[in-house]
């Protein structure tokens, strides 16, 4: 199974984002069944396979459990060629020493309180423990049993192997000894607590010991600098630009590749382990020459593998024919030729001579020289005799490719550098899951699972001011049974090992850059070529008619799915599928979703199923008008069209599963792989295994993409923003709304909240007549949330997180929502303004109508047609993505909680109540209770508050009425909005609204337009047009002659007539086709009923604008 180039690309930008390699060689979490057992197989021959499959991996990965130590590389408790050996007690204890000598500071962890020990008997700090299951060294808590909140001995059953993973912090887990799980008691259940939480602070890396191509810059780049090598930068930057054309050489910035990075810190390290090779303590001579000062890197040195981690390039042709991918074979097969290039002579022309006299003065290797020369001409000399002769050992390619690898599954990645961190590079990897995020903030949430957000990898390594390096934790980590990893017997410690989330990055960056291959990665996914695919058509167009492929050729291209200077279709890409379903080509951006539009095209125009016949003629008559919008959501986005994707994704890796298993050939049945690794473990052959696990990986996970079922919510189940079950309560929340009022003294207040229904949920009434020009609220300034009174009412770190965000140039947006966030989820009924947030929509309530928060197939099925449609993806994704910018904020975690800050459901909630009740003077927003209950309608001038009254008094919020109101009648406030924003912000659409008008989006003026030139008469390249009148249609004819260079004047006259009617047409086309399929509902929800009320006022406007103001004929009617 040949995996396609994407895949690579993808996991390697996910790697340059941030996210640290590991510290083992072989694996990094014990052996985890998935949770899709239990669910139902699509068919019944594909149960008995998957069925055949996973009982095959259960056994296979509860037996390599328990028996993983023969396949593991330990880390050398000797030096290979030191006279002396230590203990790995004496190594650990030496690298502690010397990283905290040199500045490392650890933060003290109480194993009963948590963090801010009252008591340092209870505390613990952060150390090094040796996993062997774990291939070495890794990071945990040693804690002493006197201190543990139960009793341990021999008769509580705990084993070496409970619960390894810290994934397995379930109400149930496996132990070593028992395949079957094994109940927590009810005591242990309730002795589980937070020991660590999450983004508590752990350790702090001091800049003295972090290693950068910068720190080696400023030493052997610096002529001022003792360890000066002349000519070092260019020299390096020359052999790195020969070996990658296309990269910044040697620099010091975020330009600089991973690769080139790695390589550059492995000529540090290389000479650093060679002065620390060739001492002893006693000064006696270890190899050859005369002992020197050992290396100041020496206890760091001492913890590194010193054995060359089985990463991809380090395969020979056996590991890659077991690897079966092209692909990932070609990656590593590459890789290890540019590092002999680089490394031998620079130009990759090796003679496999790798003496002093065979290798050219252009590489790296005469590079090292230099450096070791320089090394060991500074050092003190005991005698007269010449330095010491470098070993061959210190130089030789082995040794290069041996800390190539270190550096590259070591060294963390912040901001596209890299960073060799002691430490915190030794911190073994497991994955946050979305479970056990429900798991540890359970009954923090009402309603519904969380929609948390997974915080990116530099979260939780953060600069210091002085350069270090600060480390949080990623996770909470329970103290519980099930969580100590085992017990030292002998000195009387349990140990809980700790883990870390590497970033979300599939399992073949594993493999390439770590060496290894984990258990469980959420992010896996497995390759699909794109002939399987095409199930409908056996993987080729054979037997598809010219015709269906032409149609299709133009759809991909019209699409840019395919390069529009493409010959034809041939067949799909591969794709990349986790267990969900979901497609890295896909991509995260919200309305796009190229490679399952591709998939969806192939299978509604190659298929050949009646019920689709309909939709497939809608798709034919959209490719024929070359209406790009029109092709996307009649021939990519169809009414079902995310389930057919889903199907074919099965039915696809069900295919390969049934190839697997009915194969002849014994490289291929997973029977024969399971043995093989058996075998490679047995033998200690550590490339071997990993080749044969990634292969294993990829088998288990096609079955569970084979046996996922689909969770769909259909919208119209979803009701209306009020129920009968929740008017008591609303009243409720009333009265004590009322009562929060009543204490605010407001100077005027002549309205009342009340029930209203019917959709509007709550509305005020007059409580007097009131006349045109009334005032009949006023507020004063601490009656207002806004960005001063937050300020005044923030706590002293709450402020300083307000005071960086309101001195942004906005309209207050950012500081209100740290603000209305903190307020309700953080003091929650503590905060003065609780009443007031407690009458507002809730997230259940918000999901019902509010479209930030709906589903893109329920978008394009119902506003198909519409340019709302792009401008919900729109606001949609610029929601999102300002919370990804929030999230990855340290300070803002810290003030506000992660548990509220990550849930992007909550996030989600306070910007849709400050875009929806707003209220806007002296260009500020400001949330205004009791005022933003005010419900619209179309009648009277536009709503306004204004500021009146002396500065001394910061003047009050006026609201004056622009109608006559009787006692008794709702008020109702003319918003003065079109439906689009009405619908898009607040989640209704008014009937005979005047300020209504078509949205027109998608122009744009083009390098290569005609009028290209005369960019500079238009406000903007690619406009948003609102058709309503005369004057919006002449709007968009002077865009039009703009961009056609045409004579520019404001009539429309028979020049841009012609160009008016093709874009007003192809409007009414597109919401005609979408009015022709739409199904009017009489008991849809009233969304749905809203959005076909869009589509259906869109198209009235703009055939009112063609016929009136384009053709000047009267209108008979729409």
């Amino acid at each position: 199974m040949a995996k396609k180039k994407p895949k690579a690309a993808n996991a390697a930008s996910a790697a340059k984002q941030s996210h640290k390699h590991d510290d083992v060689s072989i694996e990094a979490s014990p052996a985890a069944d998935g949770s899709t057992r239990s669910k139902q197989p699509t068919s019944v021959s594909v149960t008995v396979i998957v069925a055949l499959v996973l009982a095959i991996l259960s056994a296979f990965l509860f037996h390599h459990d328990t028996n993983t130590t023969n396949v593991q590389h330990h880390d050398s408790i000797t030096d290979s060629n030191a006279t002396l050996s230590r203990s790995k007690d004496q190594i650990k204890e030496a690298f502690l020493n010397w990283f905290i000598e040199r500045g490392g500071t650890f933060h003290p962890i109480n194993v009963i309180n948590g963090h801010h020990p009252s008591n340092d008997s209870l505390s613990v700090n952060v150390t090094l423990e040796e996993f062997p299951s774990f291939g070495g060294w890794g990071l945990a808590l040693s804690i002493p049993k006197s201190i543990l909140p139960w009793s341990i001995n021999d008769d509580d059953g705990i084993t070496d192997d409970v619960c390894k993973s810290a994934s397995q912090q379930e109400d149930q887990c496996t132990s070593a000894q028992d395949e079957h799980p094994q109940s927590l008691p009810q005591q242990q259940q309730q002795q589980q607590q937070p020991i660590i939480k999450h983004l508590d602070p752990l350790f702090a890396i001091p800049h003295s010991i972090i290693l950068s191509v910068q720190s080696i810059l400023d030493t052997y780049a610096t002529p001022t600098h003792p360890l000066y090598v002349p000519h070092f930068q260019p020299r390096l930057d020359g052999i790195l630009k020969r070996a990658f054309p296309h990269g910044a050489g040697l620099t010091s910035n975020k330009d600089m590749g991973l690769m080139e990075q790695d390589v550059v810190m492995a000529l540090f390290l290389m000479v650093e382990d060679c002065q620390h090779r060739i001492y002893t303590s006693s000064g006696a001579i270890a190899m050859i020459g005369d002992g020197g000062v050992d290396s100041e890197w020496g206890p760091y040195l001492d913890v590194l593998p010193d054995y060359l981690i089985p990463r991809l390039d380090t395969f020979g042709d056996e590991e890659y024919a077991v690897l079966n991918d092209a692909v990932l074979e070609g990656m590593g097969r590459e890789s290890k030729r540019l590092l002999l290039q680089m490394y031998l002579n620079g130009r990759g022309e090796s003679d496999g001579d790798d003496t002093i006299t065979n290798f050219a003065t252009g590489s790296f290797k005469s590079i090292l020289y230099d450096m070791i020369g320089v090394k060991m001409g500074s050092l003190p000399s005991s005698s007269s005799s010449p330095l010491p002769t470098i070993p061959p050992s210190c130089t030789s390619f082995e040794t290069f490719h041996r800390f190539v690898a270190i550096a590259s599954s070591r060294a963390m990645v912040l901001k596209g550098r890299k960073y060799l961190t002691p430490l915190a590079e030794m911190i073994n990897y497991a994955p946050v899951t979305m479970k056990q995020t429900q798991q540890h903030h359970q009954g923090e949430h009402q309603g519904g699972s969380l929609d948390w957000i997974r915080p990116p990898f530099d979260l939780y390594h953060t600069f210091s001011a002085d350069d270090g390096i600060a480390v949080r934790s990623d996770r909470d980590v329970l103290l519980s049974k099930d969580t100590i990893d085992y017990i030292h017997q002998n000195t009387e410690e349990a140990v809980i090992q700790l883990f870390e989330d590497y970033g979300p990055v599939d399992s073949s960056l594993f493999l390439e850059a770590h060496g290894f291959v984990p258990y469980e990665n959420p992010h896996h996914c497995a390759v699909i070529s794109g002939a399987l695919l095409m199930t409908n058509v056996d993987g080729t167009t054979s037997g598809v008619a010219k015709d269906d492929i032409d149609l299709l050729t133009r759809a991909l291209k019209a699409l840019h799915l395919i390069d529009p200077r493409s010959a034809g279709f041939e067949t799909l890409e591969d794709v990349c599928v986790r267990a969900d379903l979901s497609i890295v080509e896909d991509g995260s951006t919200i309305g796009q979703k190229p490679a399952s539009d591709s998939i969806a095209m192939t299978s509604l125009l190659f298929g050949k199923h009646t019920e689709a016949i309909a939709m497939k003629e809608l798709c034919v008559k959209a490719i024929e008008s070359s209406d790009v919008d029109r092709i996307e959501v009649r021939c990519a986005r169809y009414p079902e069209s995310r389930k057919v994707v889903r199907n074919v994704l099965r039915a696809a890796a069900s295919s390969l599963i049934w190839k697997y298993d009915r194969s002849s050939d014994e490289e291929i049945a997973l029977e024969s792989l399971i043995s093989q690794l058996q075998v490679a473990e047995a033998e200690g052959r550590g490339g071997l295994a990993v080749a044969l696990r990634f292969r294993i990986e990829e088998r288990k996970l096609l079955a569970r993409i084979a046996n996922c079922v689909d969770e769909v919510i259909d919208s119209q189940q979803l009701t209306d923003s009020v129920t009968m079950d929740s008017l008591d309560n609303i009243d409720n929340k009333l009265k004590d709304f009322n009562t929060f009022i009543q204490t605010l003294a407001l100077p005027v207040n002549k309205i009342e909240p009340q029930l209203v229904g019917n959709g509007m949920r709550i509305g005020v009434f007059a409580t007097h007549d009131l006349n045109v020009g009334d005032v009949y609220v006023s507020l004063p300034p601490n009656a207002i949330i806004d960005t001063n009174t937050a300020l005044i009412d923030a706590n002293p770190s709450l402020e300083q997180l307000l005071r960086r965000y309101s001195s942004q140039r906005d309209d207050g947006f950012n500081a209100i929502l740290i603000y209305l966030i903190h307020e309700r989820f953080v003091l929650g009924e503590q905060s003065r303004w609780w009443p007031y947030l407690n009458l507002l929509p809730s997230i259940e309530e918000l999901r019902t109508f509010h479209p930030l928060y709906y589903d893109e197939d329920e978008v394009n099925k119902h506003l198909a047609g519409s340019d709302v449609r792009r401008y919900i993806f729109r606001y949609q994704r610029l929601s999102s993505e300002r919370h990804a910018s929030f999230s990855s904020d340290l300070e803002a975690n810290l003030v506000l909680g992660s548990d509220t800050l990550l849930d992007k459901s909550k996030f989600l909630w306070a910007s849709a109540i400050l875009d929806a009740r707003s209220i806007w003077w002296n260009g500020q927003r400001h949330l205004v209770p009791l005022l933003d209950l005010v419900n619209s309608d179309t009648k009277g001038d536009s709503h306004q508050t204004r500021l009146e009254g002396s500065e001394e008094d910061q003047g009050m919020a006026v609201t004056r009425v622009s109608r006559q109101v009787k006692k008794g009648q709702q008020l109702m406030e003319n918003y003065a909005q079109p439906n689009y924003v009405l619908f898009t912000h607040h989640g209704f659409v008014l009937n005979d609204n005047p300020n209504d008008c078509a949205l027109m989006e998608g122009l744009v003026l083009r390098k290569d337009d005609p009028g290209a030139k005369l960019a500079h008469l238009l406000q903007s390249t690619a406009p948003s047009f609102c058709i309503k009148d005369l004057a919006s249609v002449q709007q968009l004819a002077h865009f039009l002659r703009v961009k056609h260079g045409l004579q520019l004047n404001s009539e429309i006259d028979d020049v841009v007539r012609p160009y008016l009617v093709q874009v007003l047409e192809e409007r009414i086309a597109r919401l005609r086709d979408a009015l022709n399929w739409s199904i009017v509902l009489e008991e849809a929800s009233a969304r749905v009923r809203f959005m076909q009320q869009i589509v259906k006022f869109d198209l009235m406007h703009f055939q009112h604008a063609l016929n009136v103001h384009v053709l000047s004929r009267v209108e008979a009617g729409v």
